[in-house]
């Protein structure tokens, strides 16, 4: 916002001509006003209610000093090359207007729409005339201080403690989070971590034509990073009401109040788009397009809850120096699920089921979360501390509460970060669930009760198993903690690869991968002339879960002479048993075709 003030005798203006799109009622008469502080005010595209907070505030601390009885605010372009639209710049203007009046101000604010000559004497003293910008950077800038947080572990019995004098009682991965969190203890980072060595054998890696943060993926990457789409989307139906899966744009306009307003809560890490001098942002989570999509829905309190679901591309824009592959990332896939609720009671039981099923699903994979809850308002805390001691007693072990400011301007009252300590004794957060009491208001989303009013529902935030790339790297980081390591059969690109003993045997080789492949597995034949160590050994390295021989004792008797991966005899095997041994393993879980040729000797030479 560029402003230019005028302290003047008196400012003197007469609609003559409708110059916009948007045109505000004006009388054809003069409007004559005596002794005032005239704000020429040009609106710019991201300007928005702290901003215009900001310009208001600036202008009666500036009239209260000169003691100016009143405040004209008059809309001109001319002061800037990039206008707001004007249904946004009528918008701002108006909020000056209510705020000023809020603030006990007698102010006129002139039509907006209209071509009108202007008429006014500025006074002659050397404040008269002022030159003003307001934006949100400049407000940024001056927020130097950061958020005051203070830390308590809860017990399962409902102690609370200070975090130094738990500490030495706590589980060794909840004390690592502690320490970084409340104590500030700094991570012990690895400048090469071997999950990036891992996810560069699966053809996924950093993109060097794109920006820094960004990922490409290989074929075997896509199959892993569709199974795992699937997989979120699977456990979303699994929560027990209704859940419906939407998709929709990454580009949102900064222009839309609601957008703008969510956006300046999320601070700097946002991706801005300039498109035709308009600004954008790139959607940092599913919010904006599941938002927009509920506030046109009519909702009755008999639809409640419900979900909304997408595996959105999310963009953030993180530090450089903090980007870690496959962890850290500035375009990340996030399967977002918004839970729209009554009110507090229903999210409270509705936090419980997906508290519960958060922590089914990091089970799975043989590992525990240590919790960080994050609370905006210690009166939530102590009205609900039987909710808490429920999460516990799912925990089975204390947690960590950092409480921000009461009355601290967050549009949630809890948000629960899962943490995994990794190999290398980090906290890394996957899963997390927030209640959400203020963007159903901001988006307009409402629904109406059974006394036929209005009102607005409460709203989940939840990654249950956090990104595409945070389950990934959890998978992985879990993966390296065995000997050897081994992803879950389910997600491997490759489940079984049948090495021919030598190019007599590639037929029959491919004969029988056609037919295991009917059975749901991704089967390929490395029918290369290579060695059949060297087979062997590149099986390995690529962590193939199940290698069959093909030879002539195997042709002769019908079976193949398998390799598990982790153990060290071979075993002869007819086809029927190994189907079922890899079924068994990769039971209630997706699956994905191979989308590689079956044979290795057709595929392109490329390094995953």
């Amino acid at each position: 916002m560029r402003i230019l003030g005028l302290h003047v005798d008196f400012v003197e203006y007469r609609p003559v001509k409708k110059e916009s799109t948007v045109v505000e009622e004006a009388s054809p008469e003069p409007v004559r006003i005596e002794d005032a502080y005239v704000l020429l005010t040009s609106v710019e595209p991201e300007d928005d209610e702290r901003v215009a907070e900001a310009a208001v505030a600036d202008a009666v601390e500036f009239m209260t000093r000169l003691k100016i009885p009143r405040l004209v605010i008059y809309p001109f372009a001319h002061l800037s090359r990039e206008l707001a639209r004007p249904e946004h710049a009528v918008e701002i203007l108006a909020l000056m207007e209510k705020i000023a009046k809020e603030r006990g101000v007698e102010v006129h604010r002139s039509p907006f729409g209209w071509n009108k000559a202007l008429a006014l004497s500025i006074k002659g003293h050397p404040l008269a005339e002022r030159s003003r910008v307001f934006s949100q950077a400049t407000l940024q800038q001056k927020q130097t201080t950061s958020v005051e947080k203070s830390y308590m572990v809860l017990t399962p019995d409902g102690e609370l403690l200070k975090p130094e004098e738990a500490l030495a009682d706590l589980p060794n991965g909840l004390a690592v989070l502690v320490e970084k969190e409340a104590l500030g203890k700094g991570l012990n980072e690895v400048s090469e971590p071997e999950h990036g060595k891992v996810l560069k054998r699966l053809g996924i890696d950093w993109e060097e034509l794109s920006d820094s943060g960004h990922m490409h993926y290989g074929p075997e990457g896509t199959i892993v990073y569709d199974l795992i789409s699937d997989y979120a989307s699977k456990i979303v139906r699994e929560l027990g009401f209704p859940v419906y899966f939407v998709k929709g744009t990454n580009l949102f306009s900064l222009e839309s109040r609601p957008i703008r307003e969510h956006a300046s809560l999320f601070g700097q890490r946002m991706y801005r788009v300039e498109v035709d001098g308009r600004p954008y942002v790139m959607r940092y989570a599913a919010c904006f397009q599941q938002f927009a999509l509920a506030r046109n829905w009519v909702i009755s309190y008999r639809s409640l809850p419900f979900g909304m679901f997408e595996v959105a591309d999310s963009y953030r824009l993180e530090q450089r120096g903090e980007l870690v592959l496959g962890f850290r990332l500035r375009k990340m896939s996030m399967p977002d699920l918004h839970v729209f609720c009554r009110d507090i009671p229903e999210a409270l039981q509705m936090v419980e089921k997906i508290h519960d099923k958060i922590y089914r699903e990091i089970e799975k994979l043989g590992r525990d979360y240590y919790s960080l809850y994050n609370l905006t308002s210690r009166k939530f805390f102590e009205e609900n501390r039987g909710f808490f001691q429920k999460l516990l007693k799912r925990e089975r072990k204390p947690v960590l509460l950092s409480f921000y400011p009461e009355n601290s301007s967050y549009y949630w009252v809890l948000n629960i970060e899962y943490h995994i300590i990794d190999k290398f004794g980090r906290p890394r957060e996957i899963g997390t669930v927030q209640i959400d009491v203020g963007n159903a208001e901001r988006f307009g989303i409402t629904y109406v009760d059974k006394d036929g009013e209005k009102k607005y529902p409460v709203i989940l935030h939840s990654a249950l198993i956090g990104t595409v790339e945070r389950y990934l790297y959890a998978v992985v980081d879990t993966a390296l903690g065995k000997t050897p390591p081994t992803l879950p059969t389910w997600l491997c690109p490759t489940q079984l690869r049948i090495l021919p003993l030598n190019e007599k045997y590639n037929k029959r080789a491919v004969q029988l991968a056609e037919k295991i492949t009917q059975y749901g597995i991704r089967v390929d034949v490395d029918d290369r002339p290579e060695t059949l160590a060297k087979k062997v050994y590149e099986a390995e390295t690529s962590w193939i879960p199940y290698v069959a021989t093909l030879g002539p004792k195997e042709a002769k008797k019908g079976t193949l002479a398998l390799r598990i991966r982790g153990r060290k005899e071979v075993k002869q095997m007819r086809l029927q048993p190994l189907v079922k041994l890899i079924q068994k393993e990769t039971k209630d879980y997706p699956f994905r075709p191979l989308t590689l040729p079956l044979e290795l000797s057709k595929r392109p030479k490329y390094s995953p």
